[in-house]
């Protein structure tokens, strides 16, 4: 019988790692995967450790076999996920199966498509070389976390691209994190021109073997730098050198799943950890991260000027007319002008920040609205006659008459990205319209035909969700319009001015930055608002004042840490019972380790069911994490909430609904 045994973590809420024998013949070394048997299934394990000590007391399973058959990660690996179980209240078996691609045959390496774009413009220009040369003379002098604060178009990948060659060249590997998989494919692209057979990919899209070839030539210093989105940043080169994050500002960073992690966060500890650099950079950073600047905590460098000379796009605020039909919602000004661009070979870009054809459908005898039966939601019609909940997926067919009165037709009002698609192309009928959003990039070559359409001009208007907004390099695009820009503005959420803000000005920033002037148009209800006359102005020191003093009297990030702790369940009266329980547990914790907590709730969540689940929650705030984290466990581990009920942790809520 072999007298070698392995400490394996599993994906389970438990700290500890499991001691398991090695059986006679494996060759098992620490940094690999394995399958063992627990709680009377087969599971994949996390060899941390090889040893010859016996645990005493207890019999001891063994090792069933290696999915790998050389190790895929090391001891920096396990200090990071412990560090990520730590800091968000999880567990290191569980940060170790999200930060490990799940793949058990390396295969598939992702290829750039046929049109790949080049990867420089030319030299960086003074203002580029001045700000790379201010970054590395501060690495060598150990100041590592940098903000690239640059202008929508200012070339901040420029700069990217020449710390990377230069972290390269010093023998080092480069993480690049984006924020959405549709961008990193046009970085990957213009990344490749550069980097050729050095450069890798790694996200959610690809195979689960394709990211286990990325992982193991990350691993292995065979590729040298790697695009991807969050999950890229738990990645392990021989030697790190330099985390980029792009597009900071985006909640894309933050997992919405156990353990709820922050990249952004992450990539900081690795920084330190690892004697790293970190460059991020937006055009809009987060309030947080700016704050940190102001403080001196994070190196600030700005780019103030457009690549080639363009200039910033002029900025119209339209005022809606409530009165006007969804068939009017582009205003006569922006219809001119997309017109006009049109005509010009140039393009434009619509953003309607909302999927589907129609997001609400009700009777106009009854006054009934068709809601999701597992969630506090409407349903959204879709132009196939779909109608769906876009939080839990659930889906059915529009009925032919109301479900309460039954009388019809029914009522499908309000405006999404199908029925906008279908506006535009009746507005400007010889006009080549793409739609971008979730439903029509399901396939990655979808996503691959309009980023290479929009860059060979193929297409004349874009339009789509967010996800137009993204960074995107677009030379031609000379007029952009936002339709319904308040969607989002007003929800209960801290955050909801700051969110708004970033989006309308990056989609601004996708326009004129070729060698024709850029318009925007953006249509509200409410064009006094505050925060359009900021975008209009492009003045983003003077937003982030304001937003500021608006945190600082509210006591809200950055002044403050926050964590959500939510009950979910199928029986409504449970979830009550249980978040009541929670709470009490939590005001006892905070008697006993740090009063100065406060605690909000617990009330219901905004979006009180979702997925057939009622929800419910507490927020805690406080100036300690680390004393708030210590009253967040001893609850978590105190309080026994049954099968029925699951607890929700998370440590710096992205939102609140």
């Amino acid at each position: 019988m072999s007298d070698l045994f392995a400490d394996v973590h599993v994906a389970y809420p438990i700290d500890s790692a499991f001691t398991y024998r090695i059986p006679e013949g494996m060759e098992l070394k620490a940094g690999c995967r394995i399958t063992v048997p627990f709680a009377g299934r087969d599971i994949t394990g996390y060899a941390v450790s090889v040893h010859r000590q016996k645990p005493d007391g207890f019999e001891v399973k063994e090792v069933l076999s290696l999915i790998d058959e050389k190790p895929i990660f090391d001891d920096k690996l396990v200090d990071l996920c412990r560090f990520t179980a730590e800091s968000y209240c999880s567990y290191t078996g569980e940060s170790l199966a999200m930060a490990l691609p799940s793949g058990k045959k390396a295969s598939g390496r992702y290829k750039a498509s046929a049109a790949t774009h080049a990867g420089r413009r030319g030299g960086l220009t003074g203002e580029q070389k001045l700000i790379a040369g201010n970054i590395s003379g501060c690495i060598d002098r150990g100041r590592l976390v940098h903000c690239l604060f640059g202008i929508t178009g200012s070339g901040k990948t420029e700069i990217y691209i020449e710390m990377a060659e230069r972290t390269i060249a010093a023998g080092k590997s480069v993480i690049y994190l984006v924020p959405e998989i549709s961008l990193s494919s046009q970085i990957y692209e213009r990344l490749y021109s550069v980097f050729g057979g050095e450069l890798a990919m790694y996200h959610s899209a690809l195979s689960p073997n394709q990211r286990l070839h990325s992982w193991q030539n990350f691993y292995s210093g065979k590729s040298r730098i790697i695009v991807g989105t969050r999950s890229a940043v738990f990645l392990q080169p021989p030697d790190l050198g330099l985390i980029i994050i792009d597009e900071e500002h985006d909640a894309s960073f933050k997992e919405r799943s156990a353990p709820r992690y922050n990249a952004r966060r992450l990539a900081m500890y690795r920084s330190k950890k690892e004697n790293a650099a970190l460059i991020v950079g937006s055009a809009t950073p987060s309030v947080e991260t700016l704050y940190a600047a102001q403080e001196g905590l994070i190196e600030l460098h700005r780019l103030n000027t457009r690549y080639g000379g363009a200039a910033l796009p002029s900025i119209e605020i339209v005022k809606s007319d409530a009165k006007l039909q969804t068939d009017n919602i582009i205003s006569p000004v922006l219809r001119l002008k997309t017109k006009q661009a049109i005509d010009s070979k140039n393009q434009a870009i619509y953003l309607l920040n909302r999927r589907g054809f129609a997001p609400i459908v009700l009777c106009d005898k009854c006054g009934e609205t068709l809601q999701c039966p597992d969630c506090s939601i409407s349903l959204n019609l879709h132009k196939n006659g779909d109608m769906l909940c876009h939080y839990c997926g659930y889906k059915t067919r529009m009925p032919a008459e109301c479900p309460k009165c039954s009388a019809s037709p029914l009522l499908a009002l309000g405006a999404g990205t199908q029925r906008i698609e279908d506006i535009v192309t009746r507005t400007f009928p010889a006009s080549r319209v793409r739609r971008l959003d979730q439903d029509s990039s399901r396939k990655k070559k979808d996503v691959f035909d309009i980023i290479d359409g929009m860059v060979n001009r193929e297409i004349d208007i874009l339009l789509g969700t967010q996800m137009v907004a993204k960074g995107f390099d677009f030379p031609g695009v000379s007029v952009v319009g936002v339709l319904m820009a308040d969607i989002g503005l007003n929800i209960p959420d801290f955050r909801s001015a700051e969110r708004i803000f970033s989006l309308l000005v990056q989609v601004a920033g996708r326009s004129g930055r070729g060698d024709k002037p850029g318009t925007v148009f953006i249509q509200t209800h409410d064009p006094e608002h505050p925060v359009f006359n900021f975008v209009k102005s492009h003045d983003y020191e003077s937003f982030y004042r304001d937003e500021l003093a608006v945190r600082k009297s509210l006591r809200y990030p950055p002044f403050s840490r926050l964590a959500r702790i939510l009950v979910r369940g199928a029986d409504e009266k449970l979830v009550e019972e249980g978040i009541k329980i929670v709470a009490a547990s939590l005001i006892k914790a905070i008697g006993n380790i740090d009063k100065s907590v406060l605690l909000l709730g617990p009330v219901a969540a905004p979006i009180e069911k979702i997925g057939g689940n009622y929800r419910h929650h507490i927020i805690l705030r406080g100036a300690d994490i680390a004393a708030m984290r210590r009253i967040i466990r001893s609850v978590r581990d105190e309080v026994a909430l049954g099968k029925k009920l699951y607890l929700e942790i998370d440590i710096d809520p992205i939102d609140m609904v």
